[in-house]
């Protein structure tokens, strides 16, 4: 009977090891899940992270419209051009940067993300589209002032939209903010030239073929 009381023991040390050792190994797939949804360039969630998310946002919102939620895309402007007269290094400081800028611009309980190679997107639960625009006009001007102390300014168009007006599934969301983000390019673009017609700088005013092909696409979403 004597042997009973070890052979417990050795039992419940042996579970204690087993145990400890699960706990480590999902100790491991919880630091790796997080590394999947994380940028490594900028820290934020990446667009796994945000497709996920926002799925999740609207299944809640058609299960009750005061969930609605709206999303901001940005994107950097001529960010092609930086990378390609300042170098890639100052390419990625540009990107952190706005990273830092649009994280701190947004509301606590915002998700922002970078979804692509210069362009972000913010999803803001429970927001509707007047909510949306009090979000949107304050960082523009945030921006403005940030701008007076960088050595080169940075230029970020933004598109913004809301559910369901915007589109009653995630993928249509998606397209109606990339529509009115390009539609924000335009018209920066467009008074960027303008100021450069005034200036007599005639050389500035071309506009690439590529992005014109882009807002042709923005204002048929956008009808």
């Amino acid at each position: 009977m004597g042997q009973y009381p070890k052979l417990f023991h050795e039992t419940i040390e042996r579970l204690r090891r087993e145990n400890a050792g699960l706990r480590l190994t999902l100790t491991e797939l919880t630091g790796y899940r997080a590394m999947a949804y994380r940028d490594p360039l900028t820290g934020l969630r990446n667009r796994r992270y945000f497709d996920e998310r926002l799925f999740e946002e609207v299944q809640r919102a058609q299960r009750s419209s005061h969930s609605a939620p709206s999303i901001l895309m940005i994107d950097i402007n001529l960010f092609k051009q930086i990378n390609d007269s300042r170098g890639h290094a100052t390419g990625d400081e540009v990107l952190r940067w706005v990273a830092s800028f649009l994280e701190g611009s947004i509301r606590s309980y915002d998700i922002c993300c970078r979804t692509g190679g210069d362009e972000f997107m913010a999803i803001l639960p429970s927001t509707d589209r007047e909510g949306a625009n009090s979000l949107v006009l304050p960082l523009r001007e945030k921006l403005r002032k940030a701008n007076q102390s960088l050595d080169q300014p940075i230029g970020l168009s933004i598109g913004a939209t809301t559910w369901p007006e915007g589109g009653s599934t995630a993928q249509a969301m998606i397209s109606t903010a990339d529509a009115a983000m390009y539609v924000d390019k335009r018209r920066q673009r467009a008074t960027f030239d303008q100021k450069a017609k005034t200036c007599g700088a005639t050389g500035w005013i071309r506009k690439p073929v590529q992005l014109e092909q882009l807002l042709d696409v923005a204002e048929r979403y956008a009808k």
